[in-house]
């Protein structure tokens, strides 16, 4: 069996994407998943499956979402050992970040390497960013609500759907899972 931990994208966001999380964990139970859990009303759902199609399982996740709440959020997953990467691999902790100023935002696939290179952030004051993979680590030490850095900004510049999540959640998220 394999944990993953899904991340819905735009779940219960300024009043968007309302969906209530007993009801998103009742839709991983009808889909068969196992040790089914929810974190917070963001839209993170942890679970355990025998299948290891991380592609397939969104699919199935999103049409039932689909079916259900006849709106589709972009799902987003990690394994365990991804997620645990995705904390160790942060180059922010290490230099003191307030976890409520550091955030990643989870991108559904990496981005291109033409993206990659053409990409240029604008400027944000003093918020930085690291791209790593499928994960974008996002510092904003005046705050997420000022910085240009957005999950919206990243995916219209790199291609790729996306979802961000504060530090604090990434890291809980991770505990929670077994990571």
């Amino acid at each position: 069996m394999t944990t993953f931990v899904a991340l819905l994208r735009s779940v219960n966001v300024a009043g968007h994407g309302r969906m209530a999380m007993p009801e998103l964990k009742e839709i991983f139970l009808t889909l068969g998943y196992d040790d089914v859990s929810t974190y917070i009303q963001t839209g993170n759902v942890i679970f355990r499956t025998s299948s290891r199609s991380a592609t397939k399982l969104e699919t199935e996740i999103e049409q039932q979402l689909e079916s259900t709440f006849g709106t589709t959020p972009k799902v987003i997953l990690r394994t365990v050992p991804e997620l645990t990467r995705t904390v160790a691999t942060s180059p922010y902790p290490s230099r003191g970040a307030d976890p409520g100023r550091h955030h990643v935002t989870f991108l559904a696939a990496a981005p291109s390497k033409e993206r990659l290179a053409a990409f240029r952030p604008p400027d944000s004051g003093r918020d930085e960013l690291a791209i790593v993979g499928r994960e974008v680590y996002v510092h904003t030490p005046d705050g997420y609500a000022t910085t240009k850095l957005t999950g919206t900004y990243l995916e219209r510049h790199l291609g790729v759907s996306s979802t961000t999540r504060n530090w604090n959640t990434v890291t809980k998220l991770c505990a929670l899972a077994g990571g």
